[in-house]
């Protein structure tokens, strides 16, 4: 028995796991490393990869990148502002990164993604 979990440990990772994400999300515009979020998180680098495979599914950068693309969509959707200033926004120092990044989440860039929700609209 001495691979059982004990029964805490879901309630921990759980913890774990909103900490992180609430962490991320609030950061968003900043740099984000798996030590400051493992320290936001009161946990270690390693325990908070585990937590991140095992309730998300996904690795930490994973769900950085998943959560800045999501945020991205919704400021081109719902505004005019300039790619640079939504790149900030979510933690893209260049433009040009950004929309490399965009392009590779998505499958269109951030411009395209623009277009058509507006033809929608239309």
């Amino acid at each position: 028995m001495a691979s059982q979990q004990r029964y805490s440990t879901p309630g921990v990772h759980r913890g774990i796991w909103h900490a992180a994400t609430a962490y991320i999300e609030a950061h968003l515009s900043g740099p984000l490393t798996l030590d400051d979020v493992a320290q936001a998180a009161f946990t270690s680098r390693r325990q908070l990869q585990r937590v991140f495979a095992t309730e998300g599914a996904t690795t930490v950068r994973g769900y950085i990148v998943a959560v800045r693309m999501r945020r991205a969509s919704e400021l081109l959707i719902v505004s005019e502002r300039p790619l640079s200033g939504i790149a900030g926004d979510v933690g893209y120092g260049h433009a040009a990164s950004f929309v490399k990044a965009f392009r590779l989440h998505h499958g269109v860039t951030p411009t395209e993604l623009r277009r058509r929700h507006r033809r929608q609209l239309m």
